[in-house]
């Protein structure tokens, strides 16, 4: 069942990865997605004009959510090495389970031209190496300083991918639940099928879902 109302979103069974996911609306969202359930891989975007340490930085965010009793794995890679991206998902599928979308955050509007092309080939290296069905999404950072990182359009696009996010964990959770499709009887040729009445009282099946844990 979809969540509605004020109820918060359920991301359980999801495995998400966020570059970059350590600064800003990168980091607002990998909290956000932690703290609805996803297993979220942390991936600290190095590149030249970075003045911090991306690994560091997903390392000790990466603490401070298992700490809380959240699930985060730290990773890092090289903006400038589209095919360190392309082994990303590959990886990750080999820690803790096949990807179900990657978010990547593009640099500020006003970013060089360099390094915002150099996001967007990383980007699209990290798409093509997604397995089938996993969601790509991209947003742009607004760059924003001072003690709060975020704007509030940041966090609205932080919400909305959270909530699609949910959409579909709320999807596969009632794929799951649904019973086996019975596999069709042929019916020899020169034969006739039998009525519906003479099929009743022969067989009682029915599913039910298993009971929460």
């Amino acid at each position: 069942m979809l969540q509605t109302g004020s109820a918060a979103p359920r991301l359980d069974g999801l495995v998400v990865l966020v570059v970059d996911a350590t600064t800003g609306v990168g980091r607002e969202l990998t909290t956000r997605l932690c703290a609805a359930g996803a297993v979220v891989a942390v991936v600290g975007a190095g590149h030249p004009d970075r003045v911090d340490d991306a690994a560091t930085n997903a390392a000790f965010l990466c603490k401070a959510l298992t700490d809380a009793g959240l699930v985060a794995l730290p990773y890092r890679i090289d903006i400038g090495d589209p095919a360190e991206a392309a082994r990303l998902p590959g990886q990750i599928a080999a820690d803790v389970g096949p990807l179900d979308a990657a978010v990547v955050l593009l640099p500020p509007p006003d970013t060089g031209a360099g390094l915002h092309g150099a996001f967007r080939t990383l980007s699209a290296a990290l798409a093509a190496a997604l397995p089938a069905g996993a969601r790509h999404i991209e947003g742009t950072s607004s760059g924003a300083t001072g003690p709060d990182t975020t704007t509030a359009g940041d966090r609205t696009w932080v919400r909305s991918v959270v909530d699609g996010l949910a959409a579909r964990a709320a999807r596969r959770t009632v794929a799951d639940r649904r019973p086996p499709r019975a596999a069709a009887t042929e019916v020899p040729r020169g034969e006739t099928c039998p009525s519906e009445s003479s099929w009743q009282g022969t067989t009682n099946w029915s599913w039910r879902p298993s009971p929460r844990p």
